[in-house]
């Protein structure tokens, strides 16, 4: 049975964690959260544990306090935000992306002698022919001409909270830079040299990584390619790719273990030396070490105080409690780091090696080796026992994380972590060692050694990927369904401790069983709804019908991002309880209308049928041709349309959707690629309403196809996109007094450099009636509910309760 006496930090610890969460992070808004600390702190003074009440309100205290602090670094005035200037800055690190340079920056300073308080993140962006050459590196001091902007989200549903990240990271700045950056300072710091070192040997070594070497030895996960990323995502070995943790640990147990057996060669240093000790100590120097040619990156830092904490009870105790130990290094981190309670790479570490202490050893009996020849096989069950006590106790959070369920995550963990820590790291390291040293042809030999058992190990990831239910993305779970499922398998660990493994195990195959059942489950479309996404300076758009019909129209992106608007639509749709597309419009091959096309093509479960349209410029482009690809792999069939064609989508209830090609003609070249776009009119026959709704899908078209439009006799609309973004080439008179449409949204990214909506384009659909409404102020939903003659109109708007933005709006003020 659990006996909490043995773990005396527990209930302080927990308690303090109880009250972080509900000071510092938003995971219940601020009234719920005062009031379940009233209701817990009035519960423990009842129940007489004034310890535990102390510590939840040091906890509460605790993150007020690291809000206000956080803030005071991230609140700039807004002379920083008055056009471009020139400033000073130290580089801190430095990311190569697909298309830019990514610089972190901090003492930030004005020619005027203002200081920035906090952080910035400078993006450079250079022509091809210059990405890799930029002679910056981090350690340097720069002088720069930036245009500066706060750090901003894309609301949308599902959305990635990068303001809450910028904000904990004391990120107060993003800035572009103008012209090319002067090196002031250009001695480069020791420790960088020496990553120069390890990236040289990186070069000269094989290939066949796709990037993952980079991002194990030197945080640099930039370099992975996307391909990379889906696959250890679909599989549940994401963990592999981020230093920490694991990798801090198997550095410290591979340098622990050769101390060991070097020391224990001779009697006399056994009884002369502390033995324990000095390996304990030269393990933590090499995990020290490992992570500082890294970076230290976050997570290794939390891997170095849990290692710390670990090994420091080791030499005072032999007897030590690990779990105390876990409680005491996690105590240790959130007053070090107080943001770090709503890190969920901190909580998967935590939750995965406490289910490992406590429950790891409750089938020990069962699988101890009774000889020698019995210790492989005891091996691989230890293991399997390991890999499925971590994979249930985590798998929520994997499923919020990533997006997907992991089905074959066992079989991908029983292989992949054997041969990263037996083989890829090991190999890895003595590169890196060797390349710190000079002997650079052994270090280029060891690390194309570990590049190739990388490239063993993505293959059978593809391998398992490609299998049934290999990429299975999940509904986004609610928090109440996640506390349900750790709740279930607490009384499943609890009947593993009384010795019921039996019951113990069908108690564990029901929560699971009804966790996963409740992620695939898509909901129900009740009622029409045209969502048009903010996804900066591109276009997407999804209309969702009744019996769960989903339309998606363009998704832009660069090409190789790995999070463009088709990984926004791709989470978006999963938030509204939706994972697949019946039907996919790709207006026309430009990158802000198709660029995230194949992202979002990977991201749902499935895609029914993909509409292009019929010109050369669609048929010759790149991009399409990969689509093509995927389509023909997946059994996607891809329909060319032209000026006249009618497509009809039924069910069963009698409504209708009619789509009908206004444009391009078919085969038509136009001097101008915008002019070769799909033009759609939709009309949405809702006989259960006796409504019928008309919408104007008109890509980037300006106004000479527009003009063949009004030629043509196209009428009016209900709702519509501005053409081309807003410009001024697109939209006019003519063509906007004719369309007489109720709504009009813009597809803009915020604050963009080419001004759209353009001003007087925007007034003039104002002077025919039209409402406008910009997808840069947020997403936009148009709903046509079943008791409301009149559409409804949403838009996606800023969430000013959140903590952080509370607490930024009164150091404002002060």
């Amino acid at each position: 049975m659990i006996d909490l006496r043995r773990w005396p930090l527990s209930v302080p610890v927990l308690t303090a964690v109880i009250g972080l969460v509900l000071s510092r992070t938003d995971l219940f808004v601020i009234p719920v959260a005062v009031t379940l600390l009233i209701i817990i702190g009035s519960l423990l003074l009842l129940i007489k544990q004034r310890m535990a009440l102390l510590f939840l309100t040091l906890g509460a205290i605790l993150g007020a306090v690291d809000l206000v602090l956080d803030a005071s670094r991230v609140v700039v005035p807004e002379a920083w935000l008055q056009g471009e200037m020139m400033v000073t800055a130290e580089v801190e690190k430095v990311e190569q992306l697909s298309s830019s340079r990514r610089y972190l920056l901090s003492h930030v300073k004005r020619d005027d002698g203002e200081v920035l308080p906090g952080r910035a993140l400078l993006y450079h962006y250079l022509r091809a022919s210059k990405v890799e050459d930029v002679p910056v590196e981090a350690g340097q001091s720069v002088r720069v001409r930036v245009a500066w902007r706060v750090p901003r989200n894309y609301l949308n549903p599902g959305f990635f909270d990068y303001r809450a990240w910028c904000f904990d990271r004391h990120i107060a700045l993003i800035g572009n830079v103008r012209g090319e950056p002067v090196v002031t300072a250009t001695s480069v710091p020791w420790l960088q040299l020496q990553r120069q070192k390890v990236r040289h040997a990186l070069a000269e070594g094989d290939k066949s990584d796709d990037g993952v070497l980079p991002a194990l030895l030197l945080a640099e996960r930039s370099n992975v390619s996307e391909s990379a990323n889906r696959l250890f995502s679909a599989t549940g070995t994401a963990h592999l790719l981020a230093i920490s943790g694991m990798h801090v640990g198997m550095v410290a147990a591979w340098v622990f273990a050769l101390s060991w057996f070097v020391l224990t060669r001779r009697e006399a240093w056994i009884i002369h030396f502390p033995v324990r000790n000095i390996a304990l100590l030269s393990g933590f120097l090499a995990a020290a070490g490992y992570a500082s040619i890294a970076g230290w990156p976050l997570p290794a830092v939390r891997a170095a105080v849990m290692l710390a904490a670990a090994a420091l009870a080791w030499c005072l105790s032999s007897r030590s409690e690990p779990v105390n130990t876990l409680l005491a290094a996690l105590a240790l981190i959130l007053i070090c780091d107080p943001a770090a309670v709503a890190s969920l790479s901190l909580w998967l570490s935590f939750v995965a090696t406490a289910s490992l202490l406590l429950w790891a050893g409750a089938v020990k009996q069962s699988i101890e080796a009774n000889s020698w020849w019995q210790r492989l096989g005891a091996s691989a069950k230890s293991l399997l026992w390991v890999s499925l006590l971590a994979t249930l106790a985590t798998l929520p959070l994997i499923i919020s994380t990533f997006g997907s369920v992991p089905v074959y995550s066992l079989p991908a963990n029983m292989i992949m972590v054997p041969l990263y820590a037996l083989f890829v790291m090991p190999a890895a390291l003595l590169g890196e060692l060797c390349a710190l040293i000079g002997l650079d042809g052994l270090a280029a030999w060891l690390v194309s050694i570990a590049s190739m058992a990388v490239g063993l190990g993505l293959n059978f990831l593809s391998v398992l990927r490609s299998l049934p239910a290999g990429e299975l993305w999940a509904v986004r779970p609610s928090l109440v369904l996640g506390l349900l499922y750790g709740m279930g398998m607490l009384v499943s660990g609890w009947l593993l401790w009384s010795g019921k493994k039996m019951r113990a195990a069908c108690a564990a195959i029901v929560v699971l069983t009804i966790y996963i059942i409740a992620v695939l489950s898509e909901s129900e479309v009740q009622e029409p709804e045209w969502i048009v996404w903010d996804v900066g300076q591109g276009a997407a758009s999804t209309l969702l019908l009744p019996h769960n019909k989903v339309i998606v129209i363009d998704a832009p992106g660069r090409t190789g991002s790995r999070f463009n608007g088709g990984t926004t639509v791709g989470a978006g749709l999963r938030a509204l309880g939706l994972t697949h597309i019946d039907l996919l419009v790709l207006s026309h091959a430009q990158s802000d209308h198709l660029g995230g096309a194949l992202s979002l093509m990977r991201n749902v479960n499935s895609v029914g049928k993909i509409y292009l349209p019929d010109v050369p410029d669609a048929h010759a482009d790149e991009r399409i041709k990969a689509i093509k690809a995927y389509a023909a792999a997946k059994n996607i069939p891809i329909q060319w349309l032209g000026r006249g064609d009618v497509e009809l989508l039924q069910d069963g209830s009698g409504d209708q959707l009619s789509l009908n090609i206004l444009w391009p003609p078919r085969g038509s070249v136009a001097v101008n690629a915008n002019n070769t776009s799909l033009v759609i009119q939709a009309e949405l026959t809702l006989q259960s309403q006796e409504r019928q709704v008309k919408m104007l899908w008109p890509g980037d078209i300006e106004s000479k196809a527009e003009r063949s439009l009004l030629k043509a006799g196209i009428g009016s609309v209900d709702v519509m996109l501005m053409p081309h973004h807003g410009s001024r080439s697109s939209s006019h008179e003519a063509f906007v007094a004719r369309l007489k449409t109720d709504l009009v949204v813009a597809q803009t990214g915020f604050d963009n450099r080419y001004g759209f909506p353009v001003r007087t384009v925007v007034q003039r659909y104002q002077k025919h009636g039209a409402r406008v409404k910009n997808s840069a102020d947020g997403a936009v939903f148009l709903r046509w509910p079943a008791e409301k003659k009149a559409a409804e109109v949403l838009q996606w708007g800023v969430n000013d309760e959140g903590r952080r933005d509370m607490v930024r709006a009164w150091w404002k003020i002060l």
